[in-house]
This record gives C-alpha cells, structure tokens and sequence, in this order.
C-alpha cells in the first residue's frame, strides 16, 4: 500500500484529496497538513511513501519544504500541486528535488497514475507543463546572465541583491514582504528595477540569475 501525506492550506482542497485517494485500496493517506512546518514535521515523523504538496503555503513555502525534507530523507517521493504553471514555479520546483509537477485540475485517473508513478521512482510532469520544462532549460544552457554583469551587479543594493535571492528560492512576492518588511508594491517596484538593471525579461531569469552568479549562497539582510 502506497501511504501519502497530504499538505494544502486549504481545507477543502486537503479533504477532497483525502477522499479521493482512499476511495482507491492500493492507496492510504497517513497524514494532513495545513501549513509548511506541519509538513516537515509530519513529512518526517510519519515518512510517508508521496508527498502531494501546495506550492504556496504559510510558514514555509512548498519549495521550502521540498529542499528540507529532501536533505533529512531524500526517499520521500514529493509531487508539488498548483493552480499555476508558471515557469518561476516549475524551475524552482525541479531545482529544489521534486518529482513531479501537476495542476490542481488533474483529473483523479490521471492523479492516481501520477502518484503510481513516481513511486515506482519515475517522474511526473503534465505534457504542457513538459514543454516549458524544455523551454527552461534550453534557455538555462544557452543562455550566462552572469557574463559582463559584474557592475550591475556592484550597483544592486543589499535590498536588491536579497530579493534576487528570494525569488531564487521561489518566494512569491508576499512572501518576500514577510521577509524583508515592505509593503507589495515595494517589492513590485524594486524587482522592477532589477530587471532593468540587470537587463533580464522575467522572474524566471532572476532565478536563474541567482544561481548562476552565486548570489543564493550568500548572506544578505535587506537593508538599502
């Protein structure tokens, strides 16, 4: 029997799952979680077989949560659940260990055999979702954002250089404000200015931005 913990912040989105699954008899769900840190801490308690994850939920995110438990027990299988297939999601995502990626609207045949799947150590990941997939990493290996950026680099400020750390790590921008304490519109004006100084497109070039400088594994507090 496949045992599955399942983690949303929503109560109905959490229940409706539970019954989805044991309505099936090769499957159990062992736990329910509304919140990151109840999601390790039971990810790691109950050590379940499947993770089906939120990606955003309070205390930690889901990404968060993947690269904590991933480093504990990296036996645990976990397939993040979204209502967005953004590229900024589904990179940071697969960077940080998940073994799948799915949309909330699967439908159960197709959840079921996705869960099937990637506990018998395959990957899950829906055909649209697949393409941007390709889409990432192609621009992933084409492309040094890094390469003659040095001064820009030099002028971005410490708050700068920690929001560009943040959205490596996948923070969504409210949770940005929880970390660095400026209201949203803030955050939207300054990764505004990061993209113009840095000359990058998107968030999705941030993040990968942050790897590919080195700016994911240094220290930074925030302060202008």
């Amino acid at each position: 029997m496949i045992r599955v913990l399942i983690a949303d912040d929503q109560e109905i989105m959490r229940d409706s799952l539970e019954l989805l699954i044991n309505s099936d008899d090769r499957f159990e769900v062992v736990g329910l979680a509304e919140n990151g840190r109840v999601t390790v801490h039971k990810a790691l308690e109950l050590k379940p077989d499947i993770i089906l994850m939120d990606i955003r939920m309070p205390e930690l995110n889901g990404i968060e949560c993947v690269n904590i438990i991933k480093e504990k027990n990296d036996f645990i299988k976990i397939i993040m659940l979204t209502t967005f297939d953004s590229e900024e999601y589904i990179y940071n995502s697969l960077k940080s260990g998940a073994d799948g990626f799915l949309l909330k609207g699967i439908s159960k045949v197709d959840l079921i055999n996705s869960i099937e799947t990637v506990y018998k150590g395959g990957a899950s990941i829906e055909p649209e979702t697949a393409q941007k997939v390709f889409s990432i990493f192609g621009e992933m290996a084409k492309s040094f954002f890094v390469d003659d950026k040095q001064d820009e680099i030099d002028n971005l400020t410490e708050t700068e250089l920690r929001i560009i750390q943040l959205i490596g790590r996948g923070y969504s921008n409210k949770e940005i404000v929880n970390e660095i304490h400026f209201s949203e519109g803030t955050i939207r004006n300054n990764i505004s200015i990061i993209l113009k100084k840095l000359n990058l497109r998107d968030r999705t070039q941030i993040a990968i931005f942050a790897i590919q400088s080195g700016i994911m594994l240094k220290s930074f507090h925030g302060k202008k």
